[in-house]
């Protein structure tokens, strides 16, 4: 499985369709959510710790991944400090909102920006995104109209930022040729200003913090090394493949999923509006494939 990443992230030539490699990224960004709620919800481990460890799990494999395949690594942009804030943000909004909720904020913030970013660069949406992503947006407005119950405002905030970093993250790795090299750059430097905040905030807590536990340990590790590090390795490899517009409304589709798996994994209850809500943004991600070819002008042809 490392190898096709691998190969994916050197050369984009693999034999795997575009549909599918998305898939696979979005049941990914899904995971992360899960796993993050699952160890932050039981509190089997704090925020900075689990953002630490993600972080830092995440650069190891690439690491290893970028010397096996002798890939040299590149200068660190401004990608890195938003993987950090994003990571960062999306911890500590998840010790207090659900997994659907949280999915819901990240990725209404994450089409916003890279609709945004995707308008400003000059990309003109086709009838099919716009009416798909509105569509996409009544599906996220009925989920969560009657769900917001008050929950904390810093959470609120703290996770439409991780949707804000997470949008300008995606939308830096469409002018990237070597996904494999700036991806693992982008972890190695994340995690440095992760350990620093770990220093900062369990330095000065640390006859207070209790020992994580070793369930939320292994959460924050398969969520470094597995959903987030070659997941996004991937997601790299296939950006400058989409059109922005896509990139952003398909995304629409892991709240869904997430608010699946915390039903089924979590406990978290499921309703009709729920149903109706999922139909509606799937049937808006629909709209918005029906103009996604790959756009073979923005990856110039290696010698």
């Amino acid at each position: 499985m490392i190898a096709v990443f691998a190969d994916i992230g050197m050369d984009g030539k693999r034999d795997l369709s575009v549909a599918g490699a998305t898939l696979v990224v979005l049941a990914g960004m899904a995971g992360n959510s899960l796993l993050a709620r699952a160890a932050l919800s039981d509190h089997a481990i704090g925020a900075t710790l689990f953002t630490a460890i993600r972080l830092a799990s995440g650069a190891a494999l690439l690491a290893v991944l970028s010397a096996w395949r002798r890939v040299p690594l590149k200068r660190p942009q401004a990608n890195a400090f938003w993987l950090f804030l994003y990571a960062a943000a999306f911890s500590y909004s998840y010790v207090v909102l659900g997994a659907a909720m949280g999915a819901l904020l990240l990725f209404f913030a994450v089409q916003l920006t890279m609709f945004m970013a995707a308008t400003l660069g000059g990309e003109r949406p086709t009838v099919s995104h716009v009416a798909g992503g509105l569509l996409a947006l009544a599906g996220l407005y009925i989920l969560v109209a009657l769900q917001l119950h008050r929950p904390a405002p810093w959470a609120v905030a703290g996770m439409l930022a991780a949707g804000f970093s997470w949008g300008l993250y995606s939308m830096g790795g469409r002018r990237v040729r070597e996904p494999l090299a700036h991806t693992t750059v982008n972890f190695v430097y994340a995690a440095l200003a992760a350990a620093g905040l770990a220093v900062v905030r369990l330095g000065a807590h640390a006859l207070h913090s209790p020992a994580p536990r070793f369930a939320g340990v292994l959460e924050a590790l398969v969520s470094g090394a597995v959903t987030s590090a070659l997941v996004y390795l991937l997601w790299y490899a296939l950006l400058p493949r989409l059109r922005a517009v896509f990139a952003a409304t398909v995304q629409l589709a892991v709240p869904v999923m997430v608010a699946l798996g915390g039903w089924a994994l979590l406990g978290e209850p499921i309703t009709a509006r729920l149903a109706i809500a999922g139909l509606l943004i799937l049937a808006g991600v629909g709209l918005t494939m029906r103009g996604a070819v790959p756009d073979k002008t923005r990856v110039p042809a290696r010698p």
